[in-house]
């Protein structure tokens, strides 16, 4: 019950401006204002969130501020698989997935699925500055194999291949690299991702980090 008020203190983005089926990408801070870890948020219920995460260990963190908070809330690992689809056409892999509908999903929004009686979240996000959209599976210890099948049966008529990262693409999308192009001694002003709202301290609600985020600013 308490997910929104725990999650809103977690980041540095005002969650009150995230709707129900929204995607944010936000800035998880430490007390120093430092960047903790920069994910995907997925926001999908009143009560239930999603971090889709760079590589750091932020479970951990989260269930020691859960422990000292107070809070009455459940935090997890979720048995959860991404995968993105990336590119001018992933809109047709997307198609010949899930149906012209998945072509009304907003940016940095998401919208349920079911695929071959698998059960997905389909986001249109992504780390390419590309046309683009992620496939999250649930019960991805069940199921994540047959959906990585899927999308490479579905991809094959349009080229698709299969590759890490795609770190050209992001770069000159001004995409940044946690680990790689900030860490726990950088804080979002330093690297040029300080915007309003980014790093809202206008809030109603405090984060963790706002007071050094201030100075910081001023």
């Amino acid at each position: 019950p308490d997910a929104f008020t725990f999650t809103n203190m977690l980041v540095a983005r005002d969650l009150a401006k995230c709707k129900v089926g929204q995607c944010k990408y936000v800035f998880v801070t430490a007390p120093d204002g430092g960047i903790i870890n920069d994910p995907v948020l997925l926001r999908l219920a009143e009560d239930h969130f999603w971090l889709s995460l760079a590589d750091a260990d932020v479970l951990l963190w989260a269930l020691g501020v859960a422990y000292g908070s107070g809070l009455d809330v459940t935090i997890r690992e979720a048995d959860v698989g991404p995968v993105q689809i990336q590119g001018p056409r992933s809109r047709d892999v997307m198609v010949d997935l899930f149906g012209e509908d998945v072509l009304e999903v907003p940016y940095y929004f998401l919208r349920r699925y079911e695929l071959a009686g698998m059960q997905v979240l389909v986001s249109r996000t992504g780390y390419t500055s590309e046309l683009g959209y992620e496939i999250y599976v649930l019960e991805a210890n069940r199921h994540g194999e047959q959906l990585w099948d899927a999308v490479l049966e579905a991809g094959r008529p349009h080229d698709l291949a299969v590759i890490g990262p795609c770190h050209i693409r992001r770069i000159e999308g001004g995409m940044l690299a946690y680990g790689a192009d900030m860490w726990l001694d950088t804080n979002p002003y330093e690297v040029g991702m300080g915007y309003d709202w980014m790093v809202d301290l206008e809030q109603a609600d405090d984060f963790i980090g706002q007071d050094a985020l201030a100075e910081i600013r001023a």
